[in-house]
């Protein structure tokens, strides 16, 4: 898949939340922080819990299982015990829809 495809709207994601939605069959958490929106894989790379089951923090999702934190604007790792990041997807703003590019 090489296009980008409507994933949500930008009034359904308030800053300081997210959504979790399905893309053709891969999960996907679009977040809203003080610095813009994001789209990573709903999927904590510790356990495979969907993170969207967990809390935002500023810009870290926190893992409702065993407490591992992501950067949203990275996928990074900022607490143990994940040591992979999330996969992170190109997310674009048309008005007020939320676009999303998975990879390919």
């Amino acid at each position: 898949m090489s296009d980008f495809v409507k994933a949500a709207r930008v009034s359904e994601i308030p800053e300081g939340s997210f959504k979790s939605v399905e893309i053709d069959f891969e999960r996907i958490i679009i977040v809203h922080t003080a610095d813009g929106f994001f789209a990573l894989t709903d999927e904590c790379t510790h356990d495979s819990e969907p993170i969207s089951t967990g809390l935002l923090k500023r810009n870290e999702l926190i893992c409702s299982r065993h407490g591992a934190r992501f950067d949203v604007r990275n996928g990074a790792v900022t607490r143990a015990p994940a040591i992979v990041p999330l996969d992170t997807h190109e997310l674009k703003i048309d008005g007020d829809d939320i676009l999303v590019k998975l990879a390919e």
